[in-house]
């Protein structure tokens, strides 16, 4: 299991990346159309000019950022003239400003089929999207803006980030690259071109990037930390435990540090020298409920069932949606032979994570123990299904070939 599972998983939050709506430049009004009646152009002069007055005002308002009354002088400049590609532009601004996502995404459809390669637009359409969590509209509207300006920092981000979202990792890690090669020690952009290595399978391709970033700093806990996971992904536990060991010995009181040193010992099956980090990393105030949890398991294991009892349930009372606490609180009940409640802890870890092959077996046992054999089978099928998709990964990652259909 990598690490990552654990303790590294987050998402960037939209607002505090600091990206927003831009709103559109000021645009150059078209000249009255040439006329032989001079009446019909002073007309259409003095509604020209009349559209000015009205777009500079919106534009007043929308920079003062009120964007109600911003959107009423837009809606009524629409309504003498559909075609107005400021008014369609700049409503969708206030739209968005107002949180009407769908409003400001239908506007700034309209201001496209007019200007198609706006920029501006696309750029603003594609992070509407991206507010409203549609992401994979928004990577279209988002690459399309990217091919326009190729050195839009917050374009490119929004891509990557969109990608991300998505959970696809392979052309985030393209787009966070990119970001890289303009900002070397961006530690966010670096963090997240991480994961993105990490879960799509480019393990290798992290441990070179962060070793030229340690290069440059080789003080930086964060990269330490990074390359151990990439190290563990990789199946070497003990270069990954070096990595861990760095970051601890240059940061002995960062949260999620001891943390991952415990797990890896644990891994080992050290757990003498786990128990000892877990119980640092609550010192320091890190990764608390579930380093309890390990904790329990630890006395579990030891067949120390008070213990064991006590650490799950104050894990389970600080953060109750992990899976192996309630796993082994579920194997304590089964020992107490008290099988609902060891049912009911067994269905909760499924619940939390439903790829846990040994949970669904455990399970399967507390329901054969109950009479229950028929529902007990379907677990154990799932059991199989579970063991064979993890098989088939294993066949894939080996041979680079993707796993072929099951036979019928």
């Amino acid at each position: 299991m990598r690490i990552s599972n654990i303790w590294m998983r987050g998402r960037l939050n939209v607002a505090a990346a600091g990206w927003a709506i831009l709103p559109l430049c000021v645009l150059v009004a078209a000249g009255p159309s040439k006329s032989s009646c001079a009446p019909l152009r002073a007309q259409a002069a003095r509604a020209a000019q009349h559209e000015r007055q009205l777009l500079d005002s919106a534009r007043e308002l929308l920079n003062q950022k009120d964007y109600a009354a911003a959107a009423r002088l837009y809606q009524q400049i629409l309504q003498g003239d559909p075609s107005s590609f400021e008014a369609l532009s700049n409503l969708g601004v206030a739209d968005a400003g107002m949180g009407k996502y769908v409003d400001a995404a239908r506007a700034y459809q309209h201001a496209l089929r007019l200007q198609p390669k706006s920029f501006p637009v696309l750029l603003n359409l594609g992070l509407c999207y991206f507010k409203a969590g549609d992401f994979k509209s928004a990577a279209n509207y988002l690459a399309r803006a990217v091919s326009i300006q190729t050195d839009s920092f917050q374009a490119r981000s929004l891509l990557a980030m969109s990608y991300y979202s998505q959970k696809e990792f392979v052309p985030a890690s393209r787009q966070f690259e990119k970001l890289i090669a303009v900002e070397p020690d961006n530690t966010t952009v670096q963090y997240l071109l991480a994961e993105s290595y990490l879960w799509s399978g480019q393990e290798q391709h992290l441990l070179d990037f962060f070793g030229r970033v340690l290069e440059r700093s080789p003080n930086s806990v964060t990269v330490h930390m990074l390359m151990g996971e990439a190290e563990d992904s990789l199946g070497r536990t003990g270069e990954a435990i070096k990595e861990f060991q760095a970051a601890v010995a240059l940061a002995p009181k960062q949260p999620n540090v001891h943390f991952g040193l415990g797990y890896l010992y644990w891994e080992q099956r050290r757990y003498d020298r786990a128990a000892v980090e877990f119980r640092r990393e609550i010192e320091a105030g890190g990764s608390v409920a579930k380093s309890q949890a390990y904790l329990g398991d630890i006395a579990l294991r030891g067949g120390n069932r008070g213990q064991a009892r006590a650490f799950l349930r104050e894990a389970e009372q600080s953060y109750s949606k992990y899976w192996l606490t309630h796993y082994d609180l579920g194997v304590l009940a089964t020992k107490d032979k008290e099988y609902d409640e060891a049912k009911a802890e067994f269905q909760q870890a499924i619940g939390i994570d439903p790829d846990r092959a040994e949970a669904h077996y455990r399970l399967a046992e507390v329901l054969r123990a109950q009479g229950k054999t028929a529902m007990a089978e379907k677990e154990l099928k799932k059991v199989a299904q579970i063991q064979e998709g993890t098989r088939q990964k294993l066949l894939q990652e080996i041979s680079g070939t993707a796993p072929s259909a099951a036979p019928n």
